[in-house]
């Protein structure tokens, strides 16, 4: 499941980073790369904002802004870099380490949004893979504050090398864009069920806790496996009331199992001795094999094929994307893993 998150998430990378990085790579910076302790006078400053909003203008991660904000974006600059190194930015887009500087005036002239969304729109419409997705729909409920982080790394990679998958995670795990991306691509097509939209609504939290946990990497990790089974349960126990009435049946035993899942992985992590550097893989077995004899107390011979159906009703319903969540069950209980 991390994997496919972690490749949509650098899809999601390359779209938005379009036009944001730099056009050279970084040559070597000065002592001070962006302060200047000689402003320039106002004939000075009238020039730069005139060649800045000309230059930065005309193509780039800050062509759609409007002429009064590519202005308000020159001051800003101004305020805090020498006229050479604001015409430079106009001209040649930022080096890696004037990033937070711009992106800094951006975010003080209410362009961070904007630039963005160019960004984005962009690179969604080069995309050669599916039908793009409308940026407006994708980008529902991100907050400003959430893409300046996204718009400072790009900016600091030099020469348009992107950020890597694990540090673009990081900074998606706060924000619903995962679950938008899947119910924008149904939403675009004109597919997206309300039951769909109830479905992601759920799901929202389990992507964010993948994309946020990095300790799922790891093969003995039962804290990090208790909380994403935790979450997990609540998407099964959505879908067993509000999935169709003819999978009604299969999403309640499937979540019965979700139960003894959960269950037997907060049980261990709950005696968990965090001074023993083996407890971890100890509690990690422990966790199985509990879980194996929670299986055994139901109908757990009818496990796997509930599962499939399930699953199959899903992908067929909302995409095969939405199935991601039946992922985090694959290592854990050969009777409810072999569904998938």
């Amino acid at each position: 499941m991390r994997s496919l998150l972690r490749a949509v998430a650098l899809v999601f990378l390359a779209a938005s980073a379009v036009g944001c990085a730099a056009s050279t790579p970084e040559a070597a910076a000065p002592t001070s790369p962006s302060t200047t302790t000689n402003p320039p006078t106002t004939v000075e400053a009238v020039d730069v904002r005139e060649r800045f909003v000309d230059g930065a203008g005309a193509e780039g991660a800050l062509r759609d802004l409007s002429a009064e904000d590519l202005g308000c974006v020159a001051d800003e600059l101004l305020a805090v870099a020498t006229t050479e190194v604001v015409l430079s930015i106009a001209l040649q887009g930022p080096r890696p380490h004037q990033a937070e500087m711009v992106v800094e005036a951006l975010g003080a002239c209410g362009a961070i949004d904007g630039v963005f969304r160019t960004g984005l729109d962009s690179g969604l419409s080069d995309d050669a893979g599916p039908p793009p997705v409308d940026p407006d729909c994708l980008l529902e409920g991100v907050t400003v504050d959430q893409m300046a982080p996204i718009l400072v790394a790009q900016l600091a990679r030099p020469g348009g090398v992107t950020v890597d998958g694990a540090e673009m995670e990081a900074m998606l795990a706060d924000t619903p864009i995962m679950s938008n991306l899947l119910r924008c691509t149904l939403s675009g097509s004109g597919e997206l069920s309300p039951f769909c939209d109830g479905y992601f609504d759920v799901l929202d939290d389990v992507l964010r806790q993948v994309l946020g946990n990095e300790a799922l990497d790891a093969s003995a990790d039962p804290v990090a496996y208790a909380a994403l089974f935790d979450v997990a349960e609540d998407v099964f126990a959505w879908l067993a009331t509000n999935v169709e009435a003819t999978h009604r049946e299969d999403a309640v035993l499937v979540h019965d199992a979700a139960i003894v899942v959960a269950e037997a992985f907060a049980e261990v992590v709950g005696a968990l001795d965090p001074d023993d550097p083996a407890a971890a893989e100890t509690a990690m077995l422990a966790a199985t094999t509990r879980l194996g004899a929670g299986l055994a107390t139901m109908d757990a011979a009818d496990v796997p094929a509930a599962t499939g159906r399930l699953r199959g009703h899903l992908g067929d319903t909302c995409g095969m994307q939405s199935t991601i969540v039946f992922d985090l069950y694959g290592g854990f209980g050969a009777a409810f893993a072999a569904g998938d």
